[in-house]
């Protein structure tokens, strides 16, 4: 329980989701990446896990663009293996929650059409969830977009 001051972790991630927000960039440059034929998304475990997928997969394609060609000869296949997520509930008992982050992690894998292995590498991501409430017990729609398209949004920026 916090006593009205903003925990370190929720300001961090505000911040950044203020710094994403204002970037000059497009959401995703993904110049430097290789055309997109296949997107995979997995998770497996708890209940969050088994319901992120789609919602990650969802925000690849729409942040890749033109870069996602389904099906398209030597392009390469993009597989995430998400692997924990927390959805804390508020912890401060009021309407809106400034200390609460939602966070997920991952194995981002990148493999061209012959299999071999272009890059990999693990990722963590954050995000602030206005929406936590103790009264709400389950994940809203909309907390699993925002978080999943801020996954989107680091794994296209560490690919390219």
């Amino acid at each position: 329980m916090t006593t009205g001051k903003i925990a370190r972790r929720a300001f961090l991630a505000f911040g950044a989701s203020l710094m994403l927000a204002g970037c000059a960039t497009s959401y995703a440059d993904v110049a430097s990446l290789p055309v997109i034929r296949a997107v995979h998304v997995s998770g497996g475990g708890n209940l969050w896990l088994q319901t992120m997928p789609p919602f990650v997969q969802r925000n690849l394609i729409k942040q890749l663009g033109p870069r996602y060609q389904p099906g398209a000869r030597g392009g390469a296949t993009l597989t995430v293996q998400l692997t924990d997520i927390s959805f804390p509930t508020d912890s401060d008992a009021g309407i809106i929650s400034w200390d609460s982050v939602d966070t997920l992690n991952g194995r981002i894998t990148l493999t061209s059409s012959s299999g071999a292995v272009l890059r990999s590498f693990p990722l963590f991501s954050s995000t602030t969830s206005v929406d936590a409430a103790a009264e709400v017990p389950m994940p809203t729609p909309r907390r699993y977009d925002w978080l999943a398209s801020s996954y989107a949004h680091w794994v296209l920026s560490k690919l390219g």
